[in-house]
């Protein structure tokens, strides 16, 4: 308890930690192979400008499958130690990444800075707080594929979100220094979800897919400014039992 103590100091420092190895060689490839499967069957979302395909239908369509990673047994000692019974998933989305990609600066919880506001301003309201959890299913190597966050930009409010000016957003996360990591497969990146970041493959020939969990504390209204829709409340507190 003591190293996950020290990681969730991390965790609150820097805005993100690697767990690496958190799923076996086993159940990363059939991860990937069910990935490659949804897409085989045109369960995808869409396609955006940016060479990013997501699924938001997978944990519905094959909870078998997918329901093993809400809460993973390897993550799970963090996502307690922050949330405790109060850790809900909000969302679960795979991503396929198939030609070349440079994702968007961008945050998952767009709506933190706003959300903290407004609950500074009620006595009883605490600030609502979103984590991320992604799981790779291929080694992003130097001159393959990297994530790249502000470094500890979980700390201090962009510019441009109020009112929402992407260009200023962008501009802002490119001023900024930056930490470049390389999840390997099986590995899993925990951050906070209002660290700005963006994901990249160097080498556009390369395979590149993950899945996502979002969670979040609640309470958190539906109208929270968010990458995500939640599921709602049933079946959503992995820790409650």
């Amino acid at each position: 308890m003591g190293d996950i103590a020290q990681r969730l100091d991390e965790l609150e420092a820097e805005g993100f930690i690697v767990i690496e190895g958190a799923m076996t060689p086993e159940e990363t490839e059939r991860i990937r192979q069910r990935v490659d499967y949804a897409r085989e069957q045109g369960w995808e979302e869409g396609l955006n400008a940016v060479g990013n395909m997501w699924f938001d239908t997978l944990l519905d369509r094959e909870p078998e499958q997918y329901a093993p990673l809400v809460g993973h047994a390897s993550l799970r000692p963090y996502l307690e130690g922050m949330m405790g019974p109060q850790c809900q998933l909000r969302s679960l989305r795979a991503h396929i990444n198939p030609g070349p990609y440079l994702q968007e600066w961008h945050m998952d919880f767009y709506g933190y800075w706003d959300e903290k506001r407004k609950a500074n301003g009620a006595r009883l309201t605490v600030p609502p707080v979103g984590v991320n959890t992604t799981f790779y299913l291929q080694d992003n190597d130097p001159g393959q594929g990297h994530l790249k966050f502000v470094e500890r930009g979980h700390l201090v409010e962009p510019d441009g979100l109020a009112p929402h000016d992407r260009p200023t957003f962008e501009a802002w996360c490119e001023s900024r220094e930056h930490v470049v990591i390389h999840p390997k497969a099986g590995d899993a990146v925990l951050f906070l979800s209002h660290i700005p970041h963006q994901g990249a493959k160097d080498d556009d020939r390369m395979e590149r897919s993950n899945v996502v969990c979002h969670y979040q504390v609640t309470p958190m209204h539906e109208r929270a400014w968010h990458v995500s829709t939640p599921r709602g409340f049933v079946g959503t507190f992995p820790f409650s039992q």
